[in-house]
């Protein structure tokens, strides 16, 4: 379930209207934001904690559409060609991930608190 609405995607993207697909949008967002987070304990039920999902979701749908790659397809292309087809991936260093969050999401997250993560120490 999306932490954002397409009323909520429309008034970030205002004057631009939400697209048609924006609850598809806002579904994966939020799955990357879950992502994210994975790990990370929160209070669900906090409204501070709902607004920052919120918020989160909205800022990564915008970002997905800036960048016109909604699947991640083409999250590690460095350049692509059309007619014969071309693509080069950019070269990953060792451990290192293409993107799939954007830079303003993590650092909400981070500012808000969120991507607290504590010790699980068993024994």
């Amino acid at each position: 379930m999306p932490y954002a609405t397409v009323p909520d995607l429309a008034a970030w993207l205002a004057p631009e209207p939400a697209p048609s697909n924006a609850v598809r949008l806002l579904t994966l967002a939020s799955q990357r934001v879950d992502r994210a987070l994975l790990g990370a304990w929160y209070d669900r039920d906090d409204a501070e904690v709902l607004e920052v999902l919120r918020q989160a979701t909205v800022q990564q749908v915008h970002w997905m559409l800036e960048r016109g790659d909604e699947t991640e397809a083409e999250s590690d292309l460095q350049s692509m060609s059309t007619g014969q087809r071309s693509f080069s991936k950019r070269a990953l260093r060792d451990g290192e991930q293409p993107q799939r969050l954007a830079s303003a999401v993590g650092d909400l997250l981070r500012t808000c608190g969120l991507f607290r993560f504590d010790p699980l120490v068993v024994g």
